[in-house]
C-alpha cells in the first residue's frame, strides 16, 4: 500500500508539471502567433503612400467621387528590372544589367488597392522585435537598407525603412522611424505595393455582381433600346417590348462584350474620344436604380489599327483593353439595331 501511494503521488506531481508546461507552451504559442500592432487607424485617414526601392517608386494617391473611394496609382520603375516582367515577381531576381531605362506608369485602383490601403492603416506585425543593438543591423538587412515605405495618415507620416527578407521569406524586417523598432511585417502587403501594377490595378469595369442587373439600355448612333432580363433564365435576356422572348443575338454580343478586358489606362488622351468615337454605349439598372455605364471607343490610326478604349464607372479614366476582344464587340455591335 506504502508503493502504490508513492506512485499515485508521483503519477499527481508528473501530471502537474505536464499540465503546467502544456498550459505555459499554449500559451506562449498563443502570444507568437498574435499580431502586433504598430499603429492603427480609419482607412478613411490614409492621406498617401510612398514606396521607394532600389529600382522603382510607386505612389498611392486616395480619390473620393459620387461612386465612392478610389485611387491614383503612379509607379516609376526600371523597365530592365526582371521582376517587371510578368505578374509574379521572380523569387530571386538577378539585377538589371546594362543601362537602366526608367518607365512610368500612371493607373487607377479600387478594390484591391482599397485592401491594402486598409490593411497599411492598421499595421499589424507579425512579430516585434524591439530595438535593435546597431551592431545587427546587418543580420536583418537594415545596414543596407532595400528602400522607405511613408505612410501620410490625419496630417502625420509614419515611415517604415525597409530590411531584408525573414528566414522564411514570408515576412519582411522593418524599422519604424518613430520609435526606432523593427517589425516583421506581411511580406504580400509589401508584394502588393512593389508590385502595384500587376497587383493593385483595377481590372474590373464594375464593382456589383453580373445578377445584380436586371436591366440595360443599349445605346449606338442615336439609336437605343431597352433589354431585360428574361425570368427564370439568368443568362436570358429579351427586349424590353417582348420579355418572354430571348433575343439570342444580344445574349450573344453581351457574351462577346464580357471577354473585353483592361490592360492599361490613360490618364489624359491626346485626343478626349468624342461621341463620333464612340462604338457602343450601356447603362446597368437594378430595377429602376442606376448601377453603372460601359462606353467603348474606337479611335483609328493607331501604329497597329485601331485602338480600342473603354470607360466606366469604376475605371474613372479611360482604360486601354484588349483590341481583339474589343474589334469584336464593335463591329457586331451594328447587328444590335436591325
Amino acid at each position: 500500500m506504502k508503493g502504490l501511494t508513492i506512485h499515485v503521488a508521483l503519477l499527481a506531481l508528473a501530471s502537474a508539471a505536464a499540465l503546467q508546461i502544456w498550459t505555459r507552451d499554449a500559451e506562449q504559442d498563443k502570444t507568437a502567433s498574435a499580431e502586433v500592432s504598430v499603429w492603427s487607424a480609419p482607412p478613411e485617414s490614409v492621406e498617401g503612400v510612398v514606396l521607394e526601392t532600389k529600382s522603382r517608386k510607386v505612389v498611392i494617391e486616395p480619390k473620393k467621387d459620387a461612386v465612392g473611394r478610389y485611387y491614383v496609382l503612379r509607379v516609376e520603375k526600371d523597365a530592365s528590372d526582371p521582376a517587371s516582367d510578368g505578374d509574379e515577381p521572380p523569387k530571386h531576381p538577378e539585377p538589371p544589367k546594362g543601362p537602366l531605362k526608367q518607365e512610368k506608369l500612371a493607373f487607377v485602383g479600387v478594390k484591391s488597392a482599397d485592401e491594402t490601403v486598409a490593411k497599411l492603416a492598421k499595421l499589424s506585425a507579425v512579430r516585434a522585435l524591439g530595438k535593435l543593438d546597431p551592431a545587427r543591423a546587418a543580420d536583418f538587412g537594415l545596414d543596407k537598407p532595400e528602400g522607405t515605405l511613408k505612410i501620410k495618415i490625419s496630417g502625420k507620416e509614419h515611415l517604415l525603412t525597409i530590411g531584408a527578407n525573414t528566414p522564411g521569406a514570408s515576412e519582411r524586417y522593418a524599422k519604424y522611424g518613430a520609435s526606432g523598432e523593427v517589425f516583421a511585417i506581411s511580406g504580400e502587403i509589401m508584394q502588393s505595393l512593389q508590385f502595384a501594377d500587376s497587383r493593385l490595378m483595377e481590372r474590373e469595369f464594375h464593382a456589383y455582381e453580373p445578377e445584380e442587373v436586371t436591366r440595360i439600355r443599349v445605346t449606338k448612333g442615336g439609336k437605343s433600346r431597352e433589354l431585360v432580363r428574361v425570368a427564370g433564365k439568368q443568362d436570358a435576356w429579351a427586349d424590353a417590348a417582348s420579355p418572354t422572348k430571348p433575343d439570342e443575338s444580344f445574349g450573344n454580343w453581351n457574351t462577346k462584350l464580357a471577354r473585353v478586358r483592361i490592360t492599361d489606362y490613360v490618364e489624359k488622351p491626346a485626343v478626349a474620344p468624342g461621341p463620333e468615337n464612340q462604338s457602343v454605349r450601356l447603362e446597368y439598372f437594378n430595377g429602376s436604380k442606376s448601377l453603372g455605364f460601359l462606353e467603348l471607343y474606337k479611335l483609328p490610326g493607331g501604329t497597329e489599327g485601331n485602338e480600342y478604349l473603354a470607360k466606366s464607372e469604376q475605371t474613372r479614366w479611360y482604360a486601354k483593353v484588349l483590341g481583339s476582344a474589343a474589334e469584336q464587340a464593335d463591329q457586331d455591335s451594328a447587328n444590335l439595331f436591325k
